[in-house]
């Protein structure tokens, strides 16, 4: 993205880099920040966490030229139990483990299964305790606070975790006198305010309705669920939409396929993943929907549907993909342009959408002359079609007074 617009200027988080030894870009940790941009006020890990990664992975920020470097993002004991935080691609993170958890045969059975399947794990402000020690086998990195934890008194058991073939990362490092002793004891990794500190990342939340993406997580404890009913729970809510449209695109959580439909998104994502981020989205949603727009582009996205549905229904699923994406802007006060290059989206559902061009642009054209009452296009359709046309968009109005309904 060569222009960031100033409409994203919400506070997504912080990120602090880390160097190597020679003050190389190794990665980044990835802060949450609330209302305060300078510290974290957090209240509850969990959904502190959960911010951070929805943000990371749906929300539309700068961070997209950064993938290439690994982001480290911290964890509480509860959502490394739950799973709910794995949708993302292992080799995209390093998952940090927060200083004061309770290490139990559970916590440790959970850990050698992540790193199993690929996922790596760092020891947060480790201090030496001999609790954390059943951990080492399973972690690549130990960040050690030197500042609580002065690495002149710690000399013997530096060199241990050096011998056990760690990466050591000096962290809260704040002057060159530090930076210089840490590097003559063996640390890999630096990070502190002497480097950098940490910076504001900003962009556009892209929130949920509570209730859809609560429904959402109920019908997928349905172990006989179908992705035809799935595909309907989806459709009534256009957020919800752009956000496994966004998962897709997002090059942090592996997946690289273009959607013609809400069906083809979710078969990409697959259930067991799209249960994931229906945790994730519910922990982060927001009630706040604008209601008029939101009416606006259900009915456009339902029109499009029911002309497809009457002429050709092998594109009815796409026709609803077009009519829906081609309003999320308005929904979200993001530029199209913009809005558009943060999704996965087929190109004959990107071109009906920019250029109206091809079947599915046609049936969005029409959709668009009844919206906006255009008289002088509507004359030139034949009288038979702008008969189904009109049929179409009443009745796709009421299918978008009945969803409002359901969803407020």
């Amino acid at each position: 993205m060569d222009e960031f617009p100033t409409t994203l200027d919400d506070l997504m988080m912080a990120q602090q880099p880390i160097f190597n030894k020679t003050k190389e870009l190794f990665g980044y940790e990835l802060l949450f920040r609330g209302k305060n941009p300078l510290n974290a006020d957090i209240i509850n890990g969990d959904e502190a966490t959960s911010q951070v990664l929805v943000n990371l992975c749906i929300g539309i920020t700068k961070l997209e030229s950064q993938v290439k470097k690994p982001f480290f993002i911290n964890m509480t004991t509860e959502l490394l139990l739950s799973e709910a935080f794995f949708p993302i691609a292992p080799d995209t993170m390093y998952i940090e483990i927060l200083e004061g958890q309770h290490i139990t045969a559970e916590f440790i059975s959970a850990i050698q299964k992540w790193r199993d399947l690929g996922y790596r794990f760092v020891l947060d402000d480790y201090q030496f305790s001999a609790a954390y020690r059943p951990l080492l086998p399973w972690i690549s990195i130990v960040k050690i606070d030197v500042l609580a934890t002065p690495p002149n008194d710690y000399f013997k058991e530096i060199a241990e975790l050096k011998m056990l073939g760690l990466t050591l990362v000096a962290e809260k490092v704040e002057d060159l006198a530090m930076f210089e002793l840490c590097n003559k004891l063996g640390f890999d990794l630096f990070q502190g305010y002497f480097l950098q500190r940490p910076e504001i990342i900003k962009g556009k939340k892209i929130d949920s309705n509570t209730m859809g993406a609560i429904a959402l997580v109920n019908a997928l404890q349905d172990e006989n669920i179908t992705i035809e009913i799935i595909s309907e729970l989806v459709a009534q809510n256009p957020k919800l939409t752009f956000q496994l449209l966004r998962v897709l695109k997002s090059p942090i959580c592996g997946i690289s396929k273009k959607a013609a439909s809400i069906k083809d998104a979710i078969v990409f994502l697959g259930l067991e993943q799209l249960k994931k981020w229906a945790l994730l989205i519910t922990l982060t949603s927001s009630s706040n929907q604008p209601e008029a727009l939101l009416k606006i582009v259900l009915t456009r996205s339902r029109c499009c549907q029911l002309i497809a549905k009457s002429r050709n229904p092998e594109l009815a699923d796409s026709a609803f993909m077009t009519g829906l994406m081609s309003g999320i802007n308005t929904v979200f006060n993001v530029e199209q342009s913009v809005i558009l290059k943060q999704i996965s989206l087929t190109e004959e559902v990107l071109d009906a959408i920019l250029n109206q061009s091809g079947e599915l642009g046609s049936y969005l054209a029409q959709t668009l002359s009844c919206e906006e009452q255009d008289w002088e296009t509507l004359q030139t359709i034949s009288p038979e079609d702008r008969t189904s046309l009109n049929r179409a968009f009443l009745e796709a109005m009421l299918w978008g007074e009945d969803i409002l309904q359901t969803l407020s």
